[in-house]
This record gives C-alpha cells, sequence and structure tokens, in this order.
C-alpha cells in the first residue's frame, strides 16, 4: 500500500443514496479503488442517521458524518447547510495526496477546508445545479447569495471538471476566464447490459417506455405523457409508460394522465431501488427522457449500455452521447409532437430499435467508468508532474 496514492473523495450524496450525480460518485470512487493505484476515502452524510458511520463499499472507506436529512432524495438549502458543518470539522482522516469533491456546494467548500489542512490540491466536479445560472429553479434564489463562495472554490481548486460542455459553458458565465475541464460521466458497462435474447421482438405486443427520472417538472414527464395521449388510438392502446421515480411533480403527473385516459397506460412505479434498475431496463422497448435541462444524465448513458434505445431532448450533454438516427432518437424540449413522432416512428419498426440499441450499447462500452477515471487521474498526474 505504500506505493499507492489517496484519494479523499468529498459527497453529500453516496450510495444507497438515490440520484444520478451520488451513484456516479459512487461508481467513480470504486473505479479508482479498482485500479489498484489509489487507497480511497469517502466522506459523505449518514442521511440523518439512517447509514452507518463507517464501512467499506466496494473497496472504498466510506466515512459517514451526522448531517441533518428528512428524505433519501432531494437536498433542501438547511440540509447542505447541516452537511457543510458537519463534513468540515476536524476528524482522523489520512492525508490525501488529491482530494475530489462533487458538486460546488457544499462538496467543493468542505474540500477545500480539508485541502487547507492538508495542504493537499483538490478538484470540483460540476453536475448542475451546484452551478449558478443552471436555470434551476429549485436553488434560483440561492444562487445571488453563493456566487462569491463559488467563484472562491473554484479558483482555489487545482481543477474544475464539468461533466458536459453545456456546463462549462454555464459555469464560465459565473467564472469568466476561468479553467474548466470537461470529463463525461460513465457507466457500468458489467451490471448495466443487453438483455440475453436482445435480438427478439416483444410477444405481447406491447411497447414498453420507460423513464427513471426525479418526478419534477424540468424532467419533461409531462411532454412524455402528452405525446403518448397524441398517438393514434392503435398504438395508445398498445403502449405502457413506466416512470420510475418520486417527486414534487408527481400529482400533477397522475393529474394529466388521468384527464388524458391514460390511467392503464402509465405505471407510477415509485422509487426503485438502484440494483433493481437493470431488470427494468432489459424490460423496456425504448428510453425516454424529455428533460428540460440536464447536465450530464447518468440514467441515459444506463440506458444505452443497456441496449435500449434512447429517445431524449436536445439539452445539455445528451448530444454529446446520442446522437440523432445513429444511436438513439433527439427532440426538442418541451415539444409533445416531435416526442409522439419519435415514439411512433420506434414502435411501428422494431428493427430500427435493435439497430439503435446495440449502437447504443457500443457508446457506452467507450465510457466505462474504468475509462473516465483514468481520464480523473491523468489530470491529477498532469499537475503533479
Amino acid at each position: 500500500m505504500a506505493d499507492k496514492r489517496r484519494l479523499l473523495v468529498v459527497s453529500h450524496g453516496f450510495p444507497p443514496y438515490y440520484g444520478g450525480a451520488e451513484h456516479a460518485a459512487g461508481h467513480l470512487a470504486a473505479a479508482a479503488a479498482a485500479c489498484g493505484r489509489w487507497v480511497v476515502t469517502v466522506l459523505t452524510s449518514d442521511i440523518g442517521g439512517r447509514l452507518p458511520s463507517r464501512e467499506n463499499w466496494r473497496g472504498v472507506d466510506v466515512v459517514r458524518v451526522r448531517a441533518r436529512k428528512k428524505a433519501w432524495r432531494n437536498h433542501s438549502v438547511a440540509e447542505l447547510l447541516s452537511f457543510l458543518i458537519a463534513a468540515g470539522r476536524p476528524m482522523p482522516i489520512a492525508r490525501p495526496d488529491w482530494i475530489l469533491a462533487h458538486f460546488t456546494l457544499p462538496g467543493g467548500a468542505v474540500a477545500r477546508r480539508w485541502a487547507g489542512r492538508f495542504q493537499a490540491p483538490y478538484a470540483v466536479v460540476l453536475h448542475g445545479a451546484d452551478v449558478p445560472d443552471s436555470d434551476n429553479g429549485r436553488f434560483g434564489a440561492v444562487y445571488p447569495l453563493v456566487k462569491p463562495l463559488v467563484r472562491r472554490v473554484w479558483r482555489q481548486a487545482a481543477r474544475v471538471i464539468a461533466v458536459s460542455a453545456t456546463l462549462r459553458n454555464q459555469a464560465l458565465r459565473t467564472w469568466p476566464g476561468g479553467r474548466i475541464d470537461i470529463v463525461p460521466n460513465g457507466v457500468d458497462v458489467d451490471r448495466f447490459r443487453p438483455r440475453d435474447l436482445a435480438n427478439s421482438a416483444r410477444n405481447d405486443g406491447l411497447l414498453v417506455l420507460l423513464a427513471t427520472a426525479r418526478l419534477a417538472e424540468f424532467k419533461g414527464l409531462q411532454h412524455l405523457l402528452a405525446a403518448v395521449a397524441l398517438l393514434p388510438e392503435e398504438w395508445r392502446r398498445r403502449t405502457r409508460v413506466c416512470l420510475c421515480g418520486q417527486g414534487p411533480f408527481e400529482g400533477e403527473l397522475r393529474r394529466q394522465a388521468q384527464a388524458a385516459g391514460l390511467e392503464q397506460q402509465v405505471e407510477f412505479a415509485g422509487l426503485v431501488p438502484y440494483a433493481d434498475v437493470p431488470a427494468r431496463l432489459r424490460e423496456a422497448d425504448v428510453f425516454v427522457l424529455p428533460s428540460l435541462r440536464e447536465g450530464m444524465p447518468l440514467a441515459v448513458l444506463e440506458a444505452m449500455a443497456s441496449g435500449v434505445p434512447v429517445v431524449a431532448s436536445t439539452v445539455g450533454g445528451i448530444p454529446d452521447v446520442v446522437r440523432d438516427g445513429a444511436n438513439g432518437v433527439l427532440v426538442p424540449p418541451g415539444d409533445p409532437g416531435a416526442l409522439r413522432d419519435a415514439i411512433a416512428r420506434l414502435a411501428a419498426d422494431p428493427g430500427l430499435r435493435l439497430r439503435l440499441g446495440a449502437a447504443a450499447r457500443r457508446e457506452a462500452m467507450a465510457r466505462s467508468w474504468a475509462l473516465i477515471w483514468q481520464r480523473y487521474e491523468a489530470l491529477f498526474v498532469a499537475d503533479s508532474a
């Protein structure tokens, strides 16, 4: 172990906590540990006392501090502040060679504090809501207050890393002239894989559309329901929509489904355990994510790795991985008509679904977490040289 370097990962959310960015933090930490060159410690929250204060997770030493938290998903400003205070306190952690923080606040601010204690460099990964002016209504009122701290965290970081070019450009509006690298999210290509009989068509005559997302307005699922309602009656009867997730927009989506007469077509599956998501994807014919804004959604990459054709909107980092007509279908955000046309096109052509799904799997194979970690490691090594 003497020749290994030490990495401290700071993330307010971490598996088994739900959330794409939080699971990305977990996959990346596990990939760093698995490569054999790093000893990895994660500093995270105990989710309001629900999780053990310390455990080994996929070869990673996870240290959880007591922080105020009510739900398994979504953090309030007060809860994020609770983690900022708790995680910033001194505790027995071995001196790291690098500190990697997920989200500018609170993770980056905590990393900055630990970097000062250890005289170690830190990097910050931008995921979306942590970037001011990212059109995220949930924290919109807070952004003007935290911009000075955000800029300070970024200026003092050895590396600032965005998961998409769009997010980088948004961050540069807050930090003009700043140096921001782009490293996309990866995907677990072993866990998320196509079903064994990927070249066989469904024999029940149904078309299963799946979305795994927080049930929030910005995810655009209202446009998915509107698109299904616009399908010709024959296809509408044969279409099933499975929404995996919870969120504040669930009541509105249920009312919309009822008003459109889609109660029999739409399943509200709730918060599906992450371990069960691969099986859900293998049961789907098409994955749909009509978001109005995004960073680099892990859910899209997981669907692609599962060999499921993706229909998604042209926002955030989605066009970086989904190429229209090549490995998926892209539609303008907030356009139910275009979404209906895309769904109808795939519904009518099983061969197209298979071709797009196979191409999506090939794209995902080039984005395994092991390969993505190598890109992070190259940045760290370049700064250490």
